[in-house]
């Protein structure tokens, strides 16, 4: 299992950061790698809520929410595909005086093909990740100025 993790300090309050990342549309936005993300179970984001994102290069991604505190964190694990099952991403956010310090945490499982490209999956997750990071904080303090 490889662990990856990066954060970002956005020039914005948490809930309006909150807001924009946990909102599924706003996926494609700050993943290129997303075509599309959906919320697939009935009723409000809780502990078992279920996601969907149709990914360029995975194809469909399927993801079961296992810890919620809204307004701080949001961890769900991999259901699908198999070759990624039981990996956990974790996002939070903290509070630093009106700013928001997001992290986005992954712990890898990875399976089939995956396995022997660990390292090289690892590498190109962390780059996703801080690249995610980045436009997440560009999207965010340029819609406000504007």
């Amino acid at each position: 299992m490889a662990k990856i993790e990066a954060s970002v300090v956005v020039d914005r309050p948490p809930e309006k950061v909150w807001k924009f990342v946990f909102d599924p549309s706003n996926a494609p936005k700050y993943d290129p790698d997303i075509i599309s993300a959906k919320q697939t179970s009935e009723g409000p984001v809780a502990v078992g809520t279920t996601f969907e994102a149709n990914r360029k290069k995975e194809g469909k991604v399927s993801f079961r929410t296992v810890e919620y505190d809204p307004g701080r964190k949001l961890t769900w694990i991999v259901t699908s595909p198999r070759a990624m099952e039981g990996s956990k991403e974790s996002i939070t956010l903290e509070d630093m005086g009106g700013k928001s310090k997001v992290t986005n945490a992954w712990d890898l499982k990875l399976g089939g093909f995956y396995r022997l490209m660990g390292p090289f999956v690892a590498r190109s997750m962390k780059k996703t990740a801080v690249a995610q990071g980045d436009r997440i904080k560009r999207i965010l303090e340029t819609e406000a100025s504007a």
